[in-house]
């Protein structure tokens, strides 16, 4: 069996050599590429902001006018036009003179200070109009000015390449004038269940039966990873049937295909049969993880075909950990589950076994991450996967983990 590594750099190989990662780049439009992964690198092509602004509503002023001002000996100088936000005074400041100035209007020409409103006396002429200031401390030169390029500077390297798109970039690229904006295509990953015992979710499954609730789970980890899940339904344990889906994966252009069911060695686990029956090149058949341990891959001509354990803890958990980097690198992004360390509240016991993942729930306490394990933790078990915020890993062999040793969780997405 391969370790967890082993099994992520060939897939990871596979994708560089035959499938040449990311796969396409699209332009959409600004207002559609929130959430989208960034497809090439963000540079400013202009100053933000892009002219020296007023931060408040006050005065602009020569900041020379005002040396030796004091409560009891003020400065008096006239105001001689008000700027507006959005708009611009053609006037020039001289030595005695001001311009009323509002939030986000230019800084006047000649102009080298603001001062707040609230720190000065406006005087009105007899007619009832403001004609001058009056101010009762020095005011420092480039005092209350926002100046050009103070939060983005042109030539200013903001964003890379695989970025995932969030409300903050999406504000930025706005105000870059930048749109439509290159991302990389949503690839599309095909997916499927075997098993003579499955039905659709549709149908009211008879005794014996189940219906196939794995695809589900599976298909809404591509689309974290930054996938388009293609449903390609529920198939019998048959080897001609499932050659039948891997030919319609082709046709369709999938360049990857994952299956959940019949990748162990019983009578009805027809996946690694039906792999050889399409001429594929086996990359491995099983990891070294439990649960989840029968995974199979195998690559023909660029399309990457993988098999996951048919159990629901098995399947998501080879899911999450192998199969979730591999398809956000196939996006362009370089997503992974991030790993912590936290202390354990219970113990965890084990005679033997491969190195395991348990659905556990994290949570911060007094600056420390504490990790919880569920009890409930065999393989047909789905309540308990909805419950966990992570996975606790042990390692190999016999385990004896008394509560509060440290462990590695790994954070789900």
């Amino acid at each position: 069996m391969l370790s967890l590594e082993n099994a992520k750099d060939i897939l990871f190989n596979e994708l560089e050599r035959a499938l040449l990662v990311p796969i396409n780049v699209e332009s959409v439009p600004l207002w559609e590429a929130g959430g989208r992964i960034l497809a090439g690198d963000v540079v400013a092509q202009e100053d933000v902001p892009a002219f020296d602004r007023s931060p408040i509503d006050g005065y602009a002023l020569i900041a020379s006018d005002t040396i030796g001002a004091a409560v009891d000996h003020p400065a008096t100088l006239k105001i001689i036009d008000t700027v507006a936000a959005g708009s611009y005074s053609k006037k020039m400041l001289v030595p005695g003179t001001a311009m009323k100035i509002f939030t986000g209007a230019p800084l006047p020409q000649g102009a080298n200070c603001i001062i707040k409103k609230e720190e000065v006396t406006e005087a009105r002429s007899k007619l009832g109009s403001l004609s001058e200031v009056i101010i009762k401390r020095a005011v420092v030169r480039g005092e209350g000015i926002a100046t050009k390029g103070e939060d983005i500077s042109l030539g200013e390297p903001l964003f890379e390449s695989g970025t995932v798109l969030t409300s903050a970039h999406m504000g930025i690229l706005a105000t870059l004038g930048i749109d439509p904006v290159p991302v990389f295509v949503k690839p599309q990953i095909g997916i499927f269940s075997t098993g003579n015992e499955l039905v659709d979710v549709h149908r009211p499954p008879e005794h014996g039966q189940l219906r196939a609730s794995n695809i589900y789970t599976l298909a809404e980890i591509i689309r974290q990873a930054g996938g388009i899940p293609v449903n390609l339904g529920v198939v019998k344990d048959r080897i001609e049937d499932v050659i039948q889906v891997y030919k319609k994966a082709r046709q369709l252009g999938l360049p990857v295909v994952i299956s959940t069911g019949g990748t162990a060695s019983g009578d009805y686990d027809v996946i690694k049969e039906a792999m050889d029956g399409i001429s594929t090149s086996r990359l491995f058949n099983k990891v070294a993880i439990r649960p989840g341990a029968p995974v199979v891959a195998s690559i023909k001509k660029g399309q990457l075909l993988i098999g996951l354990s048919g159990n629901p803890a098995g399947a998501a958990v080879a899911m999450l950990l192998l199969v979730f980097p591999v398809i956000s690198k196939l996006a362009g992004t370089k997503k992974q589950l991030e790993q912590s360390k936290g202390k354990l509240t219970t113990p965890i016991f084990r005679k033997a076994g491969l190195r395991g993942f348990l659905w556990a729930g994290y949570y911060e306490q007094n600056g420390c991450l504490y990790a919880a394990p569920f009890k409930n933790q065999f393989c047909g078990a789905m309540k308990t996967h909805a419950k966990s915020n992570c996975l606790i890993e042990i390692p190999a062999g016999k385990v004896n983990l008394p509560a509060g040793d440290l462990v590695t969780i790994w954070k789900l997405p």
